[in-house]
């Protein structure tokens, strides 16, 4: 893959603030479009090119393609305001939505933010890199519910050529990309309990009554071996001491 493939970016970001798909704009440099990692112009490629993109006018950041994806679907995400919930099969409407990154914020911000009339709800988009430990652990503390939009596989193999529409349909619709990462109501519900097989008795053939067991015991004493015999228990002679060898 060449250098030009391997950093060039779908989307961009305009003099607004917004994310623009590369049908969106003007051709070359007339998008009026920039890095949202680096912030460095961007051109959008549209001529005789087999995936048209947007390039770095200057020299190329290695991260502006996910953090264009990135940016991109947690747009989506607040204005679709509508998101299949996992487990589910028909999206959720909600009433409002938040970029909490275009806010003041207090503790680790989520992507997006969710509000219809009964709840409130917390997106995550993992492009390349999941949520932490620490943020996972706030996560939990807030109780908060939480889905995570996995956009990992689909970064790796389809790289670039991605539109606005077909991103749409997959952060909102896909249901392999979706899970939760929190669900108060879910970390609630008592564990099942497993079922635990009943311990099996082997089964002993039982020693014929007047008969006593052949083995015997050793153990030693003051550079004695006591030899204790089970057919002599109970009897007034214990044992018979051997002199060790």
């Amino acid at each position: 893959m060449s250098e030009r493939m391997l950093h060039g970016l779908d989307f961009g970001l305009d003099q607004t603030g917004r994310m623009r798909g590369i049908d969106e704009v003007e051709q070359g440099l007339a998008c009026n479009c920039e890095c949202p990692e680096c912030g460095s112009p961007l051109v959008a490629k549209k001529g005789r090119v087999r995936v048209h993109h947007f390039a770095h006018r200057g020299a190329s950041c290695a991260t502006g393609a996910e953090s264009a994806l990135h940016r991109m679907a947690k747009q989506i995400v607040a204005d679709e305001r509508r998101l299949v919930e996992p487990g589910r099969d028909t999206p959720t409407v909600f009433r409002d939505a938040a970029l909490p990154d275009e806010m003041c914020w207090s503790g680790r911000r989520p992507d997006v933010v969710l509000w219809s009339e009964s709840m409130t709800v917390h997106v995550e988009v993992t492009v390349t890199h999941r949520c932490g430990p620490k943020k996972l652990d706030e996560i939990v503390r807030k109780g908060i519910p939480t889905i995570e939009l996995d956009l990992s596989t689909a970064y790796r193999r389809k790289r670039l050529g991605w539109t606005i529409e077909q991103l749409t349909d997959r952060v909102v619709h896909e249901p392999g990309i979706r899970r939760w990462l929190h669900h108060p109501e879910r970390a609630m519900e008592p564990a099942q309990p497993t079922s635990v097989p009943e311990p099996q008795t082997p089964n002993k053939t039982p020693v014929p009554i007047g008969r006593a067991p052949s083995s015997r015991i050793y153990a030693p004493f003051d550079g004695t071996l006591l030899v204790f015999e089970p057919r002599l228990f109970g009897s007034s002679r214990s044992y018979s001491p051997r002199t060790a060898m």
